[in-house]
């Protein structure tokens, strides 16, 4: 089939064949396929697939902006109907719309115990060996004397001591910190 015409619309290109077949694609498929009039193309088959191929590639890119993980967004062009994700996958991390490492140091930072970081994990479905390996690299006491000092403002209108104590111990524990750690940081023993 013989390119005829190329019209361009708001967004996307249409494209007429002689045969009066007319095509609608975008403008990546319209250069990677360096369509303009009196080009004969094998079939429009191919630009079909070539058009579905980067309308997942867009889903893909705007599910991943959301803040998602490189096994969420395969599950996710999984469920759109593509098999084959490795180019999808590794355009995605091309343009660093994905980036696990740096989603992970992300959550680290964050501020959580030491459960609420692996359980977060686990939710964002990070490899097993990624979770192990930041669980083993994380510091509990920094994110665990924030929550304390959190904890000291918010009860600090408390005038009984104990109940003071009690409650900040409670506020932690809730936070899913470490009981030892909690009586360590409070002084008590």
């Amino acid at each position: 089939m013989i390119v005829k015409e190329v019209r361009k619309l708001k967004t996307n290109y249409q494209v007429e064949f002689q045969n009066g077949y007319k095509l609608t694609i975008d403008e990546d498929t319209l250069v990677q396929y360096r369509l303009r009039p009196g080009i004969e193309v094998e079939s429009v088959e191919v630009l079909q697939k070539a058009m579905e191929k980067h309308k997942l590639l867009n889903k893909a890119i705007k599910f991943a902006s959301y803040g998602k993980s490189e096994n969420q967004v395969i599950k996710y062009l999984n469920e759109q109907g593509m098999h084959n994700t490795y180019d999808a996958i590794m355009s995605l991390k091309k343009m660093r719309i994905i980036d696990d490492y740096k989603m992970i140091r992300g959550l680290q930072n964050k501020g959580y115990s030491y459960l609420q970081l692996e359980e977060k994990l686990k939710f964002y479905q990070f490899e097993q060996k990624d979770i192990d390996y930041a669980l083993e690299k994380y510091n509990e006491k920094i994110p665990l004397y924030k929550q304390f000092k959190l904890a000291l403002k918010k009860y600090e209108k408390e005038t009984d001591y104990k109940k003071k104590q009690q409650k900040i111990y409670r506020y932690l524990m809730s936070k899913g910190f470490n009981e030892d750690s909690v009586m360590s940081v409070m002084n008590i023993s």
